[in-house]
């Protein structure tokens, strides 16, 4: 919890515990029987392919999570000199919960949206917009909105949470309060959605920005250096593509 925890602290499935994957289970069915059961010229295959969409985004995270802490307890190549203890693991268990609300939020954006329908596999001209919208406004914008996080009325109240995590791991990454997450995707959804209302976009471009997003904070998240130091002095635009945990 933040030390002094603000509104919607809580995300909204939390009394359901272990249960809170039925939130997406009436849509995750539904798009499983339309895909057994629609000819292929019918398939929405953007609709169809949100479910594995979601279990590969969990699988990915917690191919993170095995590897750095491999290191961890193996010992060589952390930053920080220290262990895990169990009040970090136990806070960071509803690491899910993000890819949960998404979840949500993509199976309710394409039964609204006209512009989801029947999205093609690749459109250059959208990959290219996502690419350029989010180096553009969304870094501007996520850089004031994470300074904003660290203002003292809101760092208690939300982002405190986030870095009680001393010793972090990937999944670090998304620990944070509901409503930060909120935030966090009002932002992020810039890129998703003008290239969807600009009829560009693709399922290239709409999981494979969410992909290069969980990648880029996993990886920045880890108590151990992915990326050797010599390929920055190398290729100095590096830095500009990513960031490290040091």
């Amino acid at each position: 919890m933040a030390t002094k925890p603000g509104v919607l602290t809580d995300w909204p499935w939390t009394p359901l515990g272990s249960f809170k994957y039925i939130v997406v289970a009436p849509w995750a069915v539904h798009s499983t029987y339309k895909f057994v059961t629609d000819d292929l010229e019918k398939m929405d295959l953007g609709y169809t392919l949100i479910f594995p969409f979601l279990l590969l985004r969990i699988l990915h995270n917690q191919v993170w999570i095995s590897l750095s802490r491999y290191y961890t307890a193996k010992g060589k190549r952390r930053i920080l000199d220290k262990g895990i203890d169990f009040t970090q693991v136990d806070r960071e268990t509803n690491w899910d919960d993000q890819i949960l609300f998404n979840g949500v939020l993509f199976y309710v954006g394409f039964s609204l949206l006209p512009e989801a329908k029947q999205l093609p596999l690749w459109r250059t001209d959208g990959v290219l917009m996502t690419t350029l919208l989010h180096a553009g406004p969304v870094e501007f914008l996520y850089y004031w909105l994470h300074k904003a996080l660290h203002h003292h009325f809101l760092y208690s109240r939300y982002h405190s949470h986030h870095h009680s995590s001393i010793v972090t791991e990937p999944i670090t990454s998304v620990i944070h309060p509901f409503a930060e997450h909120i935030a966090y995707f009002m932002l992020f959804a810039i890129p998703l959605l003008t290239a969807l209302l600009t009829n560009t976009a693709s399922i290239a471009s709409l999981a494979g920005y969410i992909i290069y997003i969980d990648f880029m904070n996993n990886m920045g998240h880890c108590n151990f250096e992915l990326v050797p130091k010599r390929l920055f002095h190398l290729f100095p635009p590096l830095k500009f593509l990513c960031y490290t945990p040091s």
